[in-house]
Parts: structure tokens; sequence; C-alpha cells
């Protein structure tokens, strides 16, 4: 477990900056901890649970579809657990390899 690194950090916070009703959930941003998932290293993060409570996903709050230094499209998704918190960064590259290099600034989505 571990804090997010910039990349990640100001990628969730570029997803989230223009959803009013999620802007509450950057206050925190910097200090929340979260694992990496076993996702054949395409990137994906969980939010650990602040209260320790078992919770799932609840629904998608924001997502961007990048294309990784192969050419290969790669979707980046912010989901919100039950319990009103970020649940996980969900991270799914297109032919299921490892993700080349995590997007930096600016984010020039696919159309």
């Amino acid at each position: 477990m571990r804090l997010l690194n910039k990349q990640e950090y100001d990628l969730i916070e570029y997803l989230l900056k223009d959803k009013s009703d999620f802007k509450y959930l950057l206050k925190d941003l910097s200090n929340l901890m979260v694992e990496e998932m076993n996702d054949s290293g395409m990137g994906s993060l969980r939010f650990l649970s602040k209260t320790g409570e078992k919770r799932i996903m609840r629904e998608e709050i924001a997502e961007i579809s990048l294309l990784d230094l192969d050419g290969i499209p790669v979707s980046f998704t912010v989901n919100l657990g039950t319990d009103g918190e970020l649940y996980e960064l969900d991270v799914f590259k297109g032919d299921f390899s490892a993700l080349k290099k995590f997007p930096l600034p600016p984010y020039q989505g696919l159309k």
C-alpha cells in the first residue's frame, strides 16, 4: 500500500476537476492510500477504505481514453464506492498488455 504518485494524482485531479458533484473527493486525494491491482501491469489502483469497511464499486464518475506509447488505446476510469469515496482507478489497455508509460499532461483524449 502507498500514496498516489504525482502522475496518478494529476490524472485523477484532471478527470474530477470539472465534476462539481465530486469535487469533494479532491480535498484528501494526496493523503489516500492505494494498492496496485493484479492487472498484468496495466496500472489499476484500488483506494483503501478510510473506515476499513468492506465496500463495492457503485458507479463510474470520470473516464478518458488515451493512446499508450505503442499506439494501443488505454481507458482510465475513476470509480466511486458504495461509501461515496474513491474506489478505484481502473486502467484497461485494449490488448491487455502492460502500460508502457503512465500519461502526462496535457491529456489528449481519443475522439
